[in-house]
């Protein structure tokens, strides 16, 4: 009876569960509707939330009244001569301790007491304006390095300050470079500052007598006379080194001459048969 219940039972469940209706799924054309509407509001979202950046605008300047005290202009005697593409660089080694202690003024002018940072010039954008301007104002330092009036002023008057210490420093080479003066190439002035001590009539007589071999054949004027021809008496001398003999060779050759087995030679003196018996072979021609 139980069997029964349960076949019943699996048998309505399975009846019970049809597959869905597919009215229930969206159609091709329904996808790219919601996709559409989707990605709509997503960009409207991005426009309203997203974080703007800000951008690098270039400062306008105010137009200049005809009145007025005139603009401080400043001529670069160093625009042309000082930079990446010349020798000396954009951070010239004879005035970059100038450059750097003048940056490190203070700028901002503030009494004692008063809070505040007091931050230094850049010693970069001071060499810039050094290499890049030819005459220096306030309005082409603020075009130069986009700066304000107020900190663009701070940099004028540094480069002001700046430029009478390096014209002072400048090396020689440089200064004739600047002044269009073309060196002319000098012989070397060589001073000898050592004190020569003259030699006594004893060290001399001593110094003749370690030199007396050089004269024993011929006199010093002969010698030099051979030197100016290129003639050496030894540069037809072979020299020809004696060999020298083996130790064992007069031991071998007596035992030999009273007829000792060459085997007991070789234990008695160590010299290998083969050489025994080239030294007697050799002892017999001279013989013949």
């Amino acid at each position: 009876m139980q069997h029964t219940l349960a076949l019943n039972s699996t048998t309505s469940t399975i009846h019970n569960t049809k597959p869905s209706s597919a009215s229930n799924l969206l159609t091709s054309a329904e996808l790219e509707a919601l996709d559409a509407r989707i990605a709509a509001n997503a960009d409207k979202w991005l426009v309203d939330n997203a974080p703007k950046l800000k951008e690098k605008t270039r400062i306008e300047q105010a137009p200049k009244m005809a009145t007025g005290r005139k603009p401080k202009s400043i001529d670069n005697p160093f625009f042309g001569f000082i930079g990446c593409t010349t020798c000396w660089g954009r951070y010239p080694v004879f005035a970059l301790e100038t450059i750097e202690g003048i940056a490190r003024l203070d700028w901002h002018d503030r009494p004692i007491g008063v809070g505040g940072k007091s931050m230094p010039l850049s010693v970069r954008k001071l060499v810039v304006v050094l290499e890049s301007l030819s005459v220096v104002t306030t309005e082409t330092v603020m075009e130069l390095l986009h700066l304000g009036e107020r900190h663009a002023v701070r940099y004028v008057k540094a480069i002001e300050l700046i430029i009478p210490w390096m014209m002072d420093e400048r090396p020689r080479s440089l200064y004739r470079e600047m002044e269009g003066i073309e060196s002319e190439p000098k012989p070397c002035a060589w001073e000898d500052q050592d004190e020569l001590i003259v030699p006594s009539a004893e060290e001399l007589a001593k110094l003749h007598y370690d030199l007396r071999t050089l004269t024993q054949f011929k006199s010093a004027e002969e010698y030099e006379a051979d030197e100016a021809i290129g003639f050496s008496p030894t540069s037809n001398v072979v020299a020809i080194t004696a060999r020298q003999q083996h130790p064992r060779k007069s031991e071998v050759l007596s035992l030999l001459a009273k007829q000792t087995p060459i085997k007991a030679i070789e234990r008695e003196t160590g010299v290998s048969p083969k050489t025994i018996r080239k030294w007697r072979d050799e002892a017999f021609v001279l013989a013949a």
